[in-house]
């Protein structure tokens, strides 16, 4: 059971989602839909949802100006949005719900699939840090929200030494030498990280050229990272992988 707002001041997209949530989980109640930004926050000041479905972009006040106004947040958030690909990457690294418009059966299965298994609030760090994300380029990004079984935990991309796939989990190593598990698989890591130049030289692993300080020839290619950690290159991407790496140990 769950107590669901839709707000977007598009009729169709709000009939759409309304339309689509009934048929996907008629258990859930949907206790309110608004056009207009204005009347969805004054409901949203005196009726805490479980969810809130919220379009960016509309007049008068957009999604992010109308959660300005009721911070702190005490119930979850999934976007919908049209933005280009880059906003969508900041969302990822936000670790922030979104739906990319025009929405389908499928997105929405898998947007409240993956709501169910974490419900969990917006912490501030993570709106602050998806505004901070949003103004900037792919390049400027410095940091990423990691979900973990306790929250989210946000990291600078720079300190990340490599990851390992640990079956649906994902290992994180740290410069310092910490460690962190989160539930996300290796491929959407390496996804949100291949613009930073991480390699993916195995199938279970990534790693950040920054931190290799040598290559072994034997066993058909291996790197070794700073952790001293000996990281296997996998057959198909030895010849790729070992001329990078070599290029970039040739002006250590």
């Amino acid at each position: 059971m769950a107590n669901i707002i839709i707000i977007d001041d598009e009729m169709h997209c709000v009939n759409v989602l309304k339309n689509l949530i009934t048929k996907v989980h008629p258990d859930y109640k949907i206790t309110g839909t608004f056009c207009n930004s204005t009347q969805g926050l004054e409901y949203l000041h005196a009726n805490s949802p479980d969810l809130l479905f919220l379009d960016i972009e509309m007049p008068n006040l957009n999604g992010f100006a109308l959660l300005d106004k009721i911070l702190p947040i005490d119930f979850d958030i999934i976007f919908t949005t049209a933005y280009n690909q880059y906003a969508i990457r900041a969302f990822q690294y936000s670790a922030i719900n979104y739906l990319l418009k025009p929405i389908t059966e499928k997105s929405i299965v898998q947007a409240l699939s993956n709501w169910e298994k974490r419900r969990k609030k917006t912490y501030p760090e993570q709106w602050e840090l998806l505004q901070h994300n949003l103004k900037g380029t792919v390049k400027d990004l410095s940091k990423i929200a990691l979900p973990t079984g306790a929250g989210y935990h946000i990291v600078e991309i720079k300190d990340i030494v490599r990851c390992e796939s640990d079956n649906n989990y994902t290992n994180f190593f740290f410069d310092d030498g910490s460690k962190l598990l989160i539930c996300r698989t290796l491929k959407e890591i390496e996804e949100m990280l291949q613009d930073y130049g991480f390699l993916r030289v195995h199938q279970s692993h990534l790693i950040n050229p920054q931190f290799v300080k040598g290559i072994l020839k034997r066993d058909g290619g291996t790197v070794i990272m700073k952790d001293d950690r000996e990281i296997p290159v996998s057959r198909q991407k030895r010849n790729e992988i070992n001329g990078i790496l070599e290029s970039m140990l040739r002006f250590k």
